[in-house]
């Protein structure tokens, strides 16, 4: 069963989050695993010949159970209520689990296990994302995640999806994220805006520019617009798509330098920071599920 991984600590981020993919969840037709990794300090005080540790683990674990099964109650709560406005709506099956290992282990594990099509997790206001993103452990699962992964602003409440922005530098290697994006879009019957920042190069061959466009546009089905964005420089250029009225915006990216584009100012995170909106980041490679 197509399944939607969301990593949670519990914190008002991840939690709406987890709001946000349930929605997704019924437009997809896609069930929910909520997952929370949970740690013990290696170094504790000793009672007796007994660690700390040891005592602890059962209080952790089981208050980490708990807390997954009161969001996941939660979710069934606002599951039923849109259920009972619309009851032809699929009704996503939400599961979860609490493992005692970082959290990169767990997402690979159960990413693998279900057969994910997208990971969701929380960004905190301002644009500074979640430590559920940018823990130590959470940069490792980036560089190495073959998997979409959907950022979702603190403040943002989902609506009905109908326009979804890819920027795009209209590259071959770009088509089939631009075609699978464009599956993910007919989901929620909604429009996909192909995005691309123009620069002075493609004003010297403009032939060449309207060339590579029409090429890559006409190779995608469903509802296709193009939208160029004619600015000075990519940043500037993505910060523009805050003021047209998108509900999403997808990026892909090369798995190999992404760990270097986060950390010393990608695009991606310059577009994280300026546009409150949701993001997808797409990993080289990536399986496209939608």
């Amino acid at each position: 069963m197509r399944t939607i991984i969301v990593p949670t600590d519990f914190s008002n981020p991840s939690k709406n989050a987890a709001r946000y993919a349930l929605n997704l969840a019924i437009g997809l037709k896609a069930d929910i695993h909520l997952c929370h990794a949970y740690s013990i300090p290696a170094e504790s005080p000793m009672m007796g010949e007994v660690p700390w540790t040891l005592m602890q683990l059962p209080d952790v674990k089981t208050d980490a159970e708990k807390a997954l099964k009161k969001l996941a109650k939660a979710l069934e709560t606002k599951e039923n209520k849109l259920m009972g406005d619309n009851p032809g709506l699929f009704k996503p099956a939400i599961t979860w689990s609490a493992e005692q290992k970082d959290l990169v282990s767990l997402i690979h594990e159960k990413t693998k296990e279900t057969e994910a099509m997208l990971v969701v997790m929380g960004m905190t206001g301002s644009g500074k994302l979640n430590r559920l993103l940018f823990g130590s452990s959470s940069l490792k699962m980036i560089t190495e995640s073959r998997y979409p992964l959907l950022i979702v602003p603190h403040h943002h409440r989902y609506r009905k999806m109908e326009k979804i922005a890819f920027a795009t530098d209209l590259s071959r290697r770009e088509l089939k994220t631009a075609q699978a994006i464009a599956r993910f879009a007919e989901y929620f019957d909604a429009e996909l805006m192909v995005s691309y920042v123009t620069g002075f190069s493609d004003l010297i061959d403009e032939k060449a520019y309207l060339h590579k466009k029409e090429e890559f546009i006409k190779n995608i089905d469903g509802k296709v617009t193009y939208l160029p964005i004619e600015v000075v420089g990519v940043n500037t250029g993505l910060g523009v798509l805050r003021y047209k009225d998108v509900d999403l915006v997808v990026m892909g990216h090369e798995r190999k330098s992404f760990f270097e584009r986060v950390t010393t100012g990608s695009h991606s995170a310059t577009l994280a920071r300026k546009v409150q909106m949701p993001l997808m980041i797409i990993p080289e490679g990536a399986p496209l599920l939608f």
